[in-house]
């Protein structure tokens, strides 16, 4: 957390993955709350990216065979700021906001948890 306030104080960009690990399924899972939490704190805004075709650049072979991989780039907003009081369930609902944006960004079939049923 200190590092990731440094280098946003520093006017760099942060890049962060809120599920924290690679999808299986190539769909979205649920994700941590440390991106809103670090958003809100450092009062930066958000830009959602969607990316998509990763899921098959596996082993070798995938230079040969090149896969198409989409990155999709959303517009940014912010979250709005918090004072020291920001409960679990403001932080979750805040976390489920970003992922929202980025499941905008991708096809359905990629949209897992976050995905409109």
């Amino acid at each position: 957390m200190r590092r990731a306030k440094q280098v946003l104080a520093d006017g760099l960009a942060l890049v962060m993955f809120p599920e924290a690990t690679r999808s299986k399924t190539a769909q979205l899972q649920p994700a941590l709350p440390g991106s809103a939490l670090i958003a809100i704190r450092s009062g930066v805004p958000i830009l959602p990216v969607g990316i998509t075709g990763t899921e098959r650049i596996k082993g070798i072979g995938w230079v040969l065979r090149r896969p198409r991989v989409t990155v999709n780039i959303g517009r940014p907003f912010y979250l709005p700021s918090a004072g020291s009081k920001l409960t679990k369930a403001e932080l979750a609902q805040y976390t489920n906001f970003i992922m929202e944006r980025i499941a905008e960004l991708l096809p359905p079939q990629y949209q897992g948890v976050y995905g409109k049923a």
